[in-house]
């Protein structure tokens, strides 16, 4: 997944502050008045490889987490995420919408799923288009899918995580109490 992606695109999606924080951590100086670009090349020329590629692995798996966290909240709303009722577990469309105080936030989604190994995601939101970041809002939707039944979990070919699996199955699919 993510680990295919060049380590120098991997550490521009982060964040200046987490690039300063390994600065910081590491005890190099010199990064914590650079801008965003600068800092980028900064950090690749005083970084080893292997450093950045596990400091990236742990950013994205912490980012993975904390929103799939959220998702799982917003999926619980047919008001924030709908399916097209045509949607099955080869093709979802979805929409998440979600008001906000200065308006709504509006997305189309798209999962292409014609093999379990072959899976496209979409989003129009500017951390998957610019970022390539399977975003909250797609895990919102996988999440109403997986709650709805459209397929199960061990179906799922795109991007997951052990602790956000373990997080989905905590909460989308607890068994329910029988009544007293």
């Amino acid at each position: 997944m993510a680990d295919a992606l060049p380590l120098e695109f991997r550490i521009s999606r982060l964040t200046v502050q987490s690039l300063r924080n390994l600065c910081d951590a590491r005890n190099v100086p010199g990064g914590s008045n650079l801008l965003k670009a600068q800092l980028v090349e900064f950090v690749m020329k005083n970084f080893d490889g292997k450093v950045l590629e596990d400091f990236c692995t742990a950013q994205e798996d912490i980012y993975f987490v904390e929103n799939m966290a959220r998702a799982i909240k917003w999926a619980a709303s047919r008001k924030v995420v709908q399916l097209d009722p045509k949607s099955d577990n080869t093709l979802v469309n979805g929409v998440f919408t979600l008001r906000r105080s200065d308006g709504y936030e509006a997305y189309n989604i798209r999962f292409v799923n014609q093999t379990t190994e072959d899976i496209a995601t979409s989003c129009e939101c500017v951390e998957f288009r610019e970022k390539g970041y399977f975003c909250p809002h797609q895990m919102a939707v996988l999440v109403r899918c997986l709650a709805d039944g459209l397929f199960p979990l061990d179906d799922w070919a795109g991007p997951m995580s052990p602790e956000a699996a373990d997080l989905i199955l905590a909460n989308v699919f607890r068994r329910r109490r029988p009544a007293r």
